[in-house]
């Protein structure tokens, strides 16, 4: 298979993946719909253990991560992130009250912390952030790894 991305100059944009993990269809549908339609590639998954899974077979730009999931929580799944990758941008959501998992996963280098309902402007200004943060490694950040 041929990957054009090989010989793309530095004058045309990259695509932005983008990988959601939410246990709740509505959010990841969301997530998809909106920025798929702003130029994103998406990838949506439900559980923290697909998410590993995932990051393990690709790269993404910036992960939005929920924190209250069954199973693998999102602070068990951002420390297993972490094990693969110490600069990826994540992005933790929540809907629920949990401040010490949340300044968890501050600690384990969440980039910021979106509270559900959010609305969609926050989401795009939440990307827009995290790669301001990881514009020079983001190409190639995860391929020496893994």
């Amino acid at each position: 298979m041929e990957n054009n991305n090989e010989h793309k100059s530095s004058e045309e944009p990259e695509v932005v993946s983008v990988l959601v993990v939410d246990d709740e269809k509505v959010i990841r549908d969301l997530f998809k719909r909106v920025l798929e339609v702003k130029g994103y590639s998406v990838t949506t998954v439900e559980s923290g253990d697909q998410a590993v899974e995932t990051i393990k077979k690709g790269f993404f730009d910036v992960i939005f991560l929920d924190i209250v999931m069954p199973g693998m929580d999102g602070v068990e799944t951002l420390q297993a992130i972490r094990e693969i990758s110490k600069q990826k941008p994540v992005i933790v959501m929540t809907g629920f009250a949990v401040e010490e998992e949340v300044k968890n996963a501050f600690k384990l280098g969440a980039q910021d912390c979106l509270s559900k309902p959010f609305e969609i402007e926050e989401i795009i200004k939440a990307i827009e952030e995290a790669l301001k943060g990881s514009k020079d490694t983001r190409l190639g950040l995860d391929k020496s790894e893994g």
